[in-house]
């Protein structure tokens, strides 16, 4: 048997109807990712009973759960299902808000041992986490973070398996790719260094007596957290940082028109942030942590519209 390359797996996955169950005769969606996958995490426990000769006896298998996380580079119309599953949404003419819907999938790593294939199938995943990077002067990435109920493994597809083709729409930078930017609602003119931005939505394993596996799994809150580091150009995101003052943060970002997006947190609360005053070769940098919390107008702490000219 030959040895598998990273270079060659394939990531597909498909929405689940009922949660847990793969669906029959699945259309999978080809994954563009970079990196990260998904992996068993099992629990077990030692036998403690003390035994003359010493030996352990057996360890026993407790618990089975699926995590793991997978890397990308942004670009348009290619992650919409994932990001309406971070936000526990549906998109409505075009337009996403956090909200308490429960969506999950199945998703199938294949690798290629060179003739054949080995098919692992995490059932019931469901985005716990995802981040948004947007450094200066470099691709425009971000991650899922996953959680699933159980791994299958298999040496051919399931019967009657279809798979679409990913798209291959051009992944954006933060250097040319991102417009319309805004923090803290000030309409003054801002340098910013980086961005960063998660979804958290604390999700927690369901155990229960009889069973390896978790239930569907539990949900907090919808925690939106984020960093924008600025260059020091006035007292404007500083004075509100000491106020503990709010304001909207909104960007759009994307490559071709018709297919970019426009997040937008329209009410960020602004943390412990504090100004880097640096050394001799430094810039004064403003670290400005932020929370985005319920916005009445919008009616979510965050909102994301795609397919933005």
């Amino acid at each position: 048997m030959a040895f598998a390359n990273g270079s060659e797996r394939r990531t597909a996955y498909v929405a689940e109807t009922n949660f847990g169950v793969i669906p029959a005769t699945p259309s999978f969606k080809l994954l563009r990712i970079t990196g990260g996958g998904l992996r068993t995490n099992k629990g077990t426990a030692t036998i403690d009973e003390i035994q003359a000769d010493r030996n352990v006896r057996d360890e026993l298998m407790t618990s089975q759960d699926v995590t793991g996380s997978y890397d990308f580079e942004l670009s348009g119309d290619t992650f919409d299902d994932f990001i309406a599953a971070a936000l526990r949404g549906a998109w409505a003419t075009n337009v996403l808000k956090n909200g308490v819907l429960r969506p999950s999938f199945t998703i199938e790593e294949t690798i290629n041992f060179g003739g054949t294939n080995s098919f692992s199938r995490f059932a019931g995943v469901m985005v716990n986490t995802m981040s948004l990077n947007l450094p200066s002067r470099q691709k425009v990435t971000g991650s899922f973070g996953l959680m699933g109920v159980q791994e299958t493994l298999d040496t051919a597809i399931v019967t009657g398996a279809t798979y679409a083709a990913a798209n291959t729409n051009q992944p954006a930078t933060s250097s040319a790719n991102v417009g319309t930017l805004t923090v803290g609602g000030t309409t003054t003119p801002i340098r910013l260094k980086s961005l960063q931005i998660e979804v958290n939505n604390e999700m927690r394993v369901r155990d229960a007596v009889g069973t390896l596996y978790s239930a569907e799994f539990g949900v907090g809150r919808c925690n939106v957290t984020g960093t924008a580091e600025l260059y020091f150009e006035g007292n404007d995101q500083y004075a509100a940082v000491l106020a503990h003052g709010s304001g909207a943060i909104s960007f759009t970002v994307g490559v071709e028109a018709n297919k970019k997006y426009t997040i937008t947190i329209p009410k960020a609360r602004f943390l412990d942030g504090a100004p880097n005053k640096g050394g001799n070769t430094d810039d004064v940098m403003l670290s400005l942590p932020f929370r985005g919390i319920f916005d009445s107008t919008t009616n979510a702490s965050i909102q994301i519209t795609r397919l933005v000219a």
